[in-house]
């Protein structure tokens, strides 16, 4: 089975958080889409801005995100040419409605569910019924094998390992799946990945989702302090 880049991410992230919709994960996820998109030729990332090249993307969740953007469906983002990266992830991460977000994100779990790598299960709560995801640990095995046997065997690595490894490591993930006695082999092939074209893009993004965390938390501190 062909795997999105987006979907092995998303993968070994819900192992751990559970759920789509959580405040370090959708971050990582809709700059996982954005750069997959970089790397498929539906839009170029030239410093902080990205612009859209007219090629549609193929995944329909990156297709709503591709839209999103070409429609200019982000509040004080009228006729620019190009779009940063803090305009994307703060609109649709930290905004007050959350419908474009879910417009991108629901398609993405509609496809791991097709793929069956995960499925669904609604569980009794206090207020009617709560959705829990389901990890195929069969499917997260294969994809926690492919990114171990990259990072040790292989001296090339691909754009997509390269991504993938990046956003694990953004999101204390990657270390969790080497035994100490390879980490010091994961740490020369981080150094080396770090160097690369893309390192950079996801240091920007990573930098956005940084700062926006903090003006989040200052404010939730305010309005409970208040």
């Amino acid at each position: 089975m062909d795997l999105t880049i987006t979907e092995k991410y998303a993968l070994c992230m819900l192992k751990e958080k559970e759920k789509f919709y959580e405040s370090e994960l959708t971050p990582y996820l809709l700059t996982s889409m954005i750069l997959e998109m970089m790397l498929d030729g539906s839009l170029e990332v030239v410093d902080k801005n990205i612009k859209l090249i007219d090629k549609i993307p193929k995944d329909n969740y990156n297709i709503q995100l591709y839209y999103a953007i070409k429609e200019r469906k982000f509040a004080g983002i009228l006729k620019k040419a190009d779009i940063s990266f803090r305009d994307i992830i703060t609109l649709v991460c930290y905004s007050f409605s959350n419908k474009t977000m879910k417009s991108i994100i629901e398609p993405l779990k509609e496809k791991m569910i097709e793929d069956q790598l995960i499925h669904v299960e609604m569980k009794k709560a206090l207020f009617g019924k709560k959705e829990i995801i389901v990890v195929n640990d069969d499917k997260f095995n294969c994809v926690v094998e492919e990114i171990r046997n990259e990072i040790l065997e292989h001296d090339d690595l691909s754009d997509d390992i390269i991504l993938l490894s990046l956003l694990l490591n953004a999101t204390k993930f990657l270390k969790n799946i080497f035994t100490k006695y390879e980490k010091e082999k994961l740490d020369e092939r981080l150094k080396e990945i770090q160097k690369s074209e893309i390192s950079s893009k996801v240091k920007i993004a990573q930098e956005v989702i940084d700062d926006m965390s903090v003006v989040m938390a200052a404010v939730l501190f305010t309005t409970m302090n208040t």
